[in-house]
């Protein structure tokens, strides 16, 4: 005859192993939200390089990091920088590809969104 110890231990084991594939669900679903920034790395020349071209050749809406936009304030190339790649990296499928600038993007798992300024994730 089992022991009660024993018993219960099978019957939490049965428990956890049904868990599991909703916990790991759960983890899936939060790594799905990324955001393609610019890397702590890169050059105020790297940065203003991004900008202009996403900007210059209407790979995203570029509005929001202009005067009066909702992401011009803090007016720093990095945030500006770092708004739009996440921009055209989302609205590009989200791939790898869509997040390299010459190596100076990273991603991010922390919505970096502040005040009315909203990366898309």
């Amino acid at each position: 005859m089992c022991q009660p110890s024993t018993l219960l231990f099978l019957t939490l084991s049965i428990v956890a192993i049904n868990c599991l594939p909703l916990a790991s669900s759960r983890v899936r679903n939060l790594s799905e939200r990324q955001w393609c920034v610019t890397a702590l790395s890169a050059t105020d020349e790297q940065m203003q390089a991004n900008i202009d071209w996403l900007c210059s050749q209407g790979q995203v809406d570029c509005n929001p990091i202009k005067p009066g936009g909702p992401c011009f304030e803090p007016n720093t190339l990095r945030n500006h920088a770092s708004f739009v790649m996440n921009e055209y990296y989302q609205s590009n499928g989200r791939t790898d590809e869509a997040c390299y600038f010459n190596d100076t993007s990273m991603y991010l798992i922390t919505d970096p969104s502040y005040g009315d300024c909203v990366y898309e994730a």
